[in-house]
């Protein structure tokens, strides 16, 4: 288990978006359905890759608790169909990282809406276009 430092070096350090190449999201999409490409920024018009958040994610894994997430993982790794998608813990997964995802830009819009410095207005509005419709 890492200490406290390095755990807080390994944040610091980490990527803040992580990205789902094209084939692995249609791989998602397959098995668990179209809610997969709203999990974050689906880049439709370049590489069809789909961005999300690490926070997202974070905010939707401790949202679902360990052993939901241990259930999904597998889910999610395993090649085989799930009988019941309604109660697949992998879609729930899905589920709840594109309510986190939902909140992360009502976030920024509330930010970019109650701003009045006007360079923090400007960067705000940068990444909700970034967010909306990509690089």
């Amino acid at each position: 288990m890492p200490t406290f430092i390095e755990l807080l070096e390994e944040i610091a350090d980490a990527r803040p978006v992580t990205s789902i190449s094209a084939p692995e999201l249609d791989r998602l999409v397959a098995r668990f359905g179209d809610q997969a490409r709203r999990m974050g920024r689906w880049n439709i018009s370049t590489d069809g890759s789909l961005d999300i958040p690490i926070a997202v994610i974070r905010e939707a894994a401790m949202d679902l608790g360990s052993r939901a997430l241990r259930d999904a993982l597998k889910e999610i790794k395993s090649e085989s169909f799930t009988q019941l998608l309604e109660s697949s813990a992998a879609v729930l997964l899905i589920d709840r990282i594109c309510q986190a995802y939902e909140r992360h830009l009502r976030a920024i819009m509330t930010r970019y809406q109650s701003t009045t410095g006007l360079a923090e207005s400007a960067q705000l509005r940068d990444q909700l276009v970034r967010e909306v419709f990509g690089e």
